[in-house]
C-alpha cells in the first residue's frame, strides 16, 4: 500500500512539475559591439557584450540551464538570469563600471553579489546601472542576478492589458546586455536643443552636459576645474571647436549649460540626411579624462498657412507605421531585419516612419537618421479610458514615464517627432486637459509633439503641435463629410496617423471584392487622392510589414496565429503585389497602376441557408409525425398556461419527441447566434468590447467562432444542448428549497417547451444574414430578437411557477436576483482586476467617435 501511495504521489508530482516548467528560448545573439553610437564607445570608455554564459532558472529551483542572451520565456511570470563577471582590483579602483540593457520586458530586479542595486519598473526602455564599488570583488567572481517578471495590468503599466492591434513581444531580456567601463569622471548625459534661422543655414545648439564625478574631493582652498571641449565635425571637415571651464566643486553630479553657434549648416532632410558628429571631451591638466561622441542633426519643421515646411521648403509627410515582432523568430538577426526593413521603406518612397504601439529598438532610430526617415516615436499607451485622467496621481505617473521615454531615446537620435499616445477620445475635456498637462512637461525639451485620436479632434489643445487621426477603413463619403466640418486651425496640424484597410481575403479578381488585396490598393489610392484634394499631405499607411498581435483580431480577420491582416507586404517581403505597386507609383509620382474591377461578391455563406432549410424540414416532419405532438405544439404556443398545467399533472407528450425538439431548439439558437456573430465578425465595437476583458482565451475563442461559421454552429449547438441539460439539473437542485416535489423529467419538459417558439424564427434565419447585409433596419431587427429571447425566458419562469405551484412573483424575484448577482459578481471581479466598466464605456465612446 505504501509503495502504491508513493507511486501515485510521484505521478502527480510529475504532472505538477510539467505544468510549472518554463520554456526558455534564446534569440539571435549579437557577436560584436562595433556600433559606437549605440553603445557609447570611445577612447576613454570600453564596452563589452555579456550575452553569453547566463544561467537561467526559477526561483527556489535547483534546476538551471545555460543560455545566451537575448532570451525569452513563457509558462510563468518570473524567471531568474544569473551570470558571473571577473574584475581586477585595478578596474574596481580606477573605473566606474556599468551594466547596460537595451531592453527587458517588462519588470526586473537587478542584484550584485546578493544586493539589490536597481529595480526596472516598466517598459522596454534602454537603461544602464552603475555597479557599486562596495559590492564588487576582485578575489572571486561577481554574481549578477536579474529577476525578470512579466506583469501588466489595466491601469498602472505601459502598455496596459487591453492592447488593440499591438505587436506581440514575449517576456524576457529581449535585447543585448553589456558592461561599460568609464573613467572616474565621465559624461553621463548629453542633452541639447538646436535651432535654425529662417534660411536654415545658421543655427545654435543649447547644450546641457551632465557630468558625474567620483574623483577624490578637493581639499579646502584647492581649485577643481575641468575643461569641456566641444568639437563638431561635418562629414568632410571640422565645423567648430569651443572650450569652456567647468568648476566641479564637491558635487557628484554637475550640470554644465552653454551655447554653441554654427554657420554654413547643411540641414538634415529625408533627401539629404546630413548628420554632424559632436565630440565632447573632459580635459584636466591637459589629459583627456573622458570623451563621448553624439550625432547631431539640424532640421526645422514648421506649419505654414497651407502646407508644412521643412527647412523652409514645402514638405509632405509620406509615412508608414512599423510594428515589429522582435521576439517572433529566434534565429533572425534583428539588426539586419531592422536595417533591411527600413531601407525597403525608404526605397518605396516613404520619407517617414511611425513606431506605433511599441518601444522601438534604439538601432532603428539610428538607421532612420542615417538613411533619411523622419521617425515618429510614441509612448505605447492606446485607448485609455478618460476616467483615468481624473486621477492626478495617474497623470503624474504617466508624465514621469513620458519624460523618461523621451530622454532615453534622445540619446540615439534627434530627428524625430514625439507622440504621447494613441486612440485618444476626440473633443473630450478630460482628455484635452490630460494632454495639456503631459505636453507642458515635455516642452522643456523643445520637442515636436503629437497625439493620435480615434476620431476627428476639432478643439485646439495648448502646445500640441500635431493632431493625429486614425482611419479604420471608413468609406470615402464619411471622410469627406468629416473634412467638411474640420476646424481650419486643426487642418494645418492634421496627421493621418493610421490609414488602415484589412486585406484578409487576399488576392481576388478585383477591388469589388471587399477586403481583398485589390480592394486595399483601390482604397489607399482613393483616400490618398482625397487627401490631396483637401491639401492634407501628411499620412501614415498602417502598416507596411506583416506582424502578429497579442490578441486575435476581429477587424483584421482570424488567422489562428494572431497575424494581423492589414499589411502591405507579407512576412516574405514580396513586393510583387498590387498594393505595393500602387503605393510605389503614388509615392514616386509614377503612372497610375491599373487595378482590376472584378465582380462583387457578398459574404452570404450558403451554409446558413442550407442549415435553415434542413432545420425547417426537420421541424415540419416532427410536427406532422404525430397528431398529439402537433396539438401539444399548438397549445404550447397559444395556451402556454394550460399546457404547463398539463405537464404538472403528467398529461404530457413523449420524452422521445421532446428530446428531438431540444435538438431542434439548440440548432435554431446555434444558427441564430452564428449568423449574428458572423455578421459582426469584423466590427470594431465587438473588438473593443472583447479586448476590454484583456483575455487571450476569450479573444481567440470569440474570434474563431465569428470567423468560422461551420465550426461555430457545431460548437454552439453542443454548448446550448449541454446548457439546457445543466439548467435542468440546476432547477432540480433549486426545487429542494420548495415543498412541491417535481420530477426531473417534468423540469426538462418545461424547459424545452418554454423555448419551443424559437423554432418559428427558422424562416427568418433563411434570409437573416442577407437582410443584415442590406443594413436597412438592423437595430430594429436586433431589438426584436432580444425581446423575443426575453419573452422566451419569461415563458420559462412562468412554467416553473406553475409546475412548482408557487407565486410567479417569487420565481421572478429569485431568478432575477440570482442573474443580477452573477452578473454583478462577474463585473466586480473584472472591474477590480481589469477596470472593465471603464473600458466598456471607453469602447462605446471610441466607436462612436470613429469616422
Amino acid at each position: 500500500m505504501d509503495k502504491l501511495f508513493k507511486t501515485i504521489s510521484l505521478f502527480f508530482l510529475l504532472i505538477v512539475t510539467s505544468y510549472s516548467q518554463i520554456k526558455v528560448t534564446s534569440l539571435f545573439s549579437n557577436e560584436n559591439i562595433s556600433n559606437n553610437y549605440l553603445f557609447g564607445i570611445s577612447e576613454t570608455r570600453n564596452v563589452s557584450l555579456i550575452n553569453d554564459n547566463w544561467k537561467v532558472y526559477q526561483e527556489n529551483s535547483y534546476n538551471f540551464s545555460t543560455i545566451k542572451l537575448p532570451a525569452i520565456f513563457s509558462g510563468d511570470d518570473q524567471l531568474t538570469f544569473e551570470r558571473k563577471i571577473d574584475l581586477t582590483q585595478n578596474q574596481i579602483d580606477n573605473q566606474i563600471i556599468k551594466i547596460g540593457f537595451l531592453g527587458i520586458n517588462n519588470f526586473a530586479e537587478i542584484y550584485l553579489n546578493g544586493n539589490n542595486i536597481y529595480n526596472h519598473n516598466n517598459g522596454i526602455l534602454p537603461f544602464e546601472v552603475i555597479l557599486p564599488k562596495d559590492f564588487l570583488r576582485s578575489d572571486k567572481s561577481n554574481k549578477i542576478v536579474v529577476k525578470v517578471k512579466y506583469k501588466i495590468d489595466s491601469e498602472n503599466t505601459i502598455p496596459v492589458k487591453q492592447r488593440f492591434l499591438f505587436p506581440e513581444i514575449q517576456q524576457g531580456i529581449i535585447r543585448d546586455v553589456y558592461l561599460k567601463f568609464l573613467p572616474k569622471i565621465f559624461i553621463s548625459q548629453i542633452d541639447f536643443a538646436n535651432t535654425l534661422n529662417s534660411n536654415a543655414t545658421n543655427g545654435k545648439i543649447n547644450f546641457n552636459i551632465k557630468l558625474e564625478n567620483y574623483l577624490p574631493k578637493p581639499k579646502f582652498g584647492q581649485t577643481n576645474d575641468v575643461l569641456i571641449s566641444v568639437n563638431i565635425f561635418s562629414p568632410t571637415q571640422q565645423l567648430t571647436q569651443i572650450s569652456i571651464t567647468q568648476a566641479l566643486g564637491t558635487k557628484e553630479i554637475i550640470d554644465s549649460k552653454f551655447e554653441v553657434n554654427l554657420s554654413n549648416i547643411i540641414p538634415w532632410s529625408p533627401d539629404i540626411p546630413n548628420n554632424y558628429n559632436c565630440v565632447i571631451s573632459i580635459i584636466k591638466d591637459g589629459i583627456v579624462l573622458d570623451k563621448q561622441a553624439k550625432t547631431i542633426s539640424f532640421f526645422n519643421l514648421q506649419k505654414s498657412d497651407n502646407s508644412l515646411l521643412l527647412n523652409g521648403n514645402p514638405f509632405s509627410i509620406k509615412g508608414t507605421t512599423y510594428l515589429l515582432n522582435e521576439t517572433k523568430n529566434p534565429n533572425e538577426n534583428i539588426y539586419a531585419r531592422i536595417k533591411n526593413d527600413l531601407q525597403l521603406i525608404k526605397q518605396t518612397g516613404f520619407n517617414s516612419v511611425r513606431f506605433s504601439k511599441s518601444f522601438p529598438h534604439p538601432y532603428a532610430l539610428q538607421v532612420c537618421n542615417e538613411i533619411g526617415l523622419l521617425a515618429l516615436i510614441e509612448v505605447p499607451l492606446n485607448s485609455i479610458p478618460e476616467r483615468f485622467f481624473k486621477d492626478n496621481n495617474y497623470k503624474l505617473k504617466i508624465a514621469s514615464f513620458e519624460n523618461e521615454f523621451l530622454t532615453s531615446y534622445s540619446n540615439f537620435s534627434n530627428t524625430f517627432l514625439f507622440g504621447i499616445g494613441s486612440g485618444f477620445l476626440p473633443n473630450s475635456i478630460l482628455t484635452e486637459n490630460y494632454i495639456s498637462f503631459i505636453i507642458k512637461g515635455l516642452k522643456k525639451s523643445d520637442v515636436i509633439c503629437y497625439a493620435s485620436f480615434s476620431g476627428l479632434q476639432n478643439n485646439l489643445i495648448n502646445s500640441l503641435d500635431f493632431y493625429g487621426l486614425e482611419l479604420f477603413s471608413p468609406n470615402l463619403e464619411s471622410i469627406k463629410n468629416a473634412f467638411e466640418k474640420l476646424n481650419p486651425e486643426i487642418k494645418n496640424s492634421l496627421l493621418i496617423t493610421e490609414l488602415t484597410y484589412p486585406n484578409y481575403k487576399g488576392l481576388s479578381n478585383g477591388y469589388l471584392v471587399n477586403n481583398s488585396l485589390e480592394a486595399q490598393a483601390k482604397y489607399f489610392d482613393d483616400v490618398l487622392n482625397l487627401l490631396e484634394d483637401y491639401n492634407i499631405n501628411r499620412f501614415f499607411i498602417n502598416t507596411f510589414f506583416n506582424y502578429s498581435s497579442f490578441f486575435e483580431s476581429f477587424y483584421a480577420g482570424y488567422t489562428g496565429d494572431q497575424t494581423v491582416k492589414i499589411s502591405v507586404l507579407s512576412k516574405y517581403r514580396n513586393t510583387n503585389n498590387i498594393v505595393y505597386k500602387t503605393l510605389y507609383s503614388k509615392l514616386n509620382n509614377g503612372s497610375k497602376v491599373a487595378i482590376p474591377i472584378g465582380i462583387k461578391k457578398e459574404d452570404n455563406p450558403i451554409e446558413f441557408i442550407l442549415i435553415a432549410l434542413v432545420l425547417a424540414l426537420f421541424m415540419a416532419v416532427l410536427v406532422n409525425s404525430k397528431r398529439k405532438f402537433r396539438e401539444d405544439a399548438t397549445r404550447a404556443l397559444l395556451k402556454s398556461y394550460n399546457f404547463f398545467q398539463d405537464i404538472r399533472d403528467h398529461r404530457i407528450t413523449s420524452l422521445f419527441h421532446t428530446s428531438l425538439l431540444l435538438l431542434l431548439i439548440s440548432a435554431t439558437f446555434s444558427l441564430l447566434v452564428t449568423i449574428i456573430i458572423f455578421y459582426f465578425r469584423n466590427n470594431l465595437l465587438l473588438e473593443f468590447f472583447i479586448s476590454s476583458f484583456a483575455s487571450r482565451k476569450i479573444s481567440t475563442t470569440v474570434s474563431f467562432l465569428a470567423w468560422n461559421p461551420k465550426s461555430a454552429f457545431v460548437i454552439l449547438f453542443l454548448f446550448i444542448t449541454i446548457k439546457f441539460l445543466l439548467l435542468t439539473l440546476i432547477i432540480k437542485i433549486a426545487s429542494f428549497f420548495v415543498k412541491t416535489r417535481v420530477s426531473t423529467t417534468n423540469i426538462f419538459y418545461i424547459l424545452v417547451w418554454a423555448y419551443f417558439p424559437v423554432t418559428l424564427l427558422l424562416p427568418l434565419e433563411l434570409i437573416l444574414h442577407k437582410i443584415l447585409l442590406m443594413n436597412i433596419a438592423n437595430p430594429t431587427i436586433l431589438v426584436l430578437l432580444i425581446l423575443t429571447i426575453a419573452w422566451l425566458f419569461f415563458r420559462l419562469l412562468k412554467g416553473i411557477s406553475i409546475i412548482f405551484d408557487v407565486s410567479p412573483f417569487y420565481v421572478y424575484l429569485y431568478s432575477f436576483t440570482l442573474i443580477l448577482t452573477f452578473i454583478g459578481v462577474l463585473l466586480l471581479k473584472y472591474q477590480i482586476t481589469h477596470s472593465i466598466i471603464y473600458y466598456f464605456e471607453n469602447a462605446v465612446k471610441q466607436y462612436n467617435s470613429l469616422i
